[in-house]
């Protein structure tokens, strides 16, 4: 009975997680877009998004509310498929998404804290604390997104939902490799390749959450 009442409560609670995802995708999208909007002269090609929340660049205050909704939405999400994969899944696939909530939490706690000066030419602490965390996160991120791959396709036998991530994680990460390569042929379109990082996980995400609240009852 007892453990009959704890799969319940934990079925609640995945219930109620599982769209967080696709909300935090939502927030994000609207902080990067707003963000263009408002700030007339920024250009997305050529400026990385962290410009848009760094001190002093204008109507920072107001999108760091969308990034912090973000945040916590990403880390409920992922905590609510931890509890899920415990109940569920393999080893492979808790590693994975365990791996994502660190990534998460590095996120929202690591950016808060050091935000992008307004003069991002000055390396000084704040804006090389901003670098690790970026580093930190990139490599979560991949590492996440391969090992869910290998469980979801080795383990779980959910061969699509596996197929799809792993071309998320090949993608995340090429295009990962675009940030270098680019700064390395003075090409300046760092707002682009970040974008095309960025925007291919919150796409993982978005279908993840959207699958998991919609089809996996």
């Amino acid at each position: 009975m007892d453990e009959n009442k704890s799969l319940s409560k934990s079925g609640k609670l995945e219930e109620f997680f599982m769209p967080l995802g696709m909300i935090g995708v939502v927030a994000y999208m609207i902080h990067t877009i707003l963000g263009n909007i408002l700030w007339t002269e920024y250009n997305p090609i050529t400026t990385d998004i962290s410009s848009l929340t760094a001190d002093g660049a204008p109507n920072s205050s107001l999108l760091r509310i969308f990034t912090t909704i973000y945040g916590i939405c990403m880390i409920l999400f992922v905590l609510g498929m931890i509890v899920k994969s415990l109940r569920k899944y393999h080893l492979a696939t808790r590693v994975g998404y365990t791996i994502l909530l660190g990534m998460e939490v590095i996120s929202l706690f690591g950016y808060s804290a050091f935000p992008l000066v307004e003069d991002k030419t000055v390396m000084n602490f704040q804006n090389m604390m901003h670098i690790a965390v970026t580093v930190a996160v990139v490599i979560a991120t991949i590492t996440s997104a391969f090992t869910l791959a290998y469980g979801y396709l080795s383990q779980e036998k959910m061969k699509n939902l596996g197929k799809f991530i792993l071309i998320m994680a090949i993608i995340i990460t090429l295009c990962g490799m675009m940030n270098p390569i680019s700064m390395l042929m003075n090409l300046n379109i760092m707002g682009l390749t970040e974008r095309l990082v960025i925007y291919s996980l919150q796409i993982l995400i978005f279908v993840l959450s959207f699958y998991y609240t919609r089809c996996d009852k």
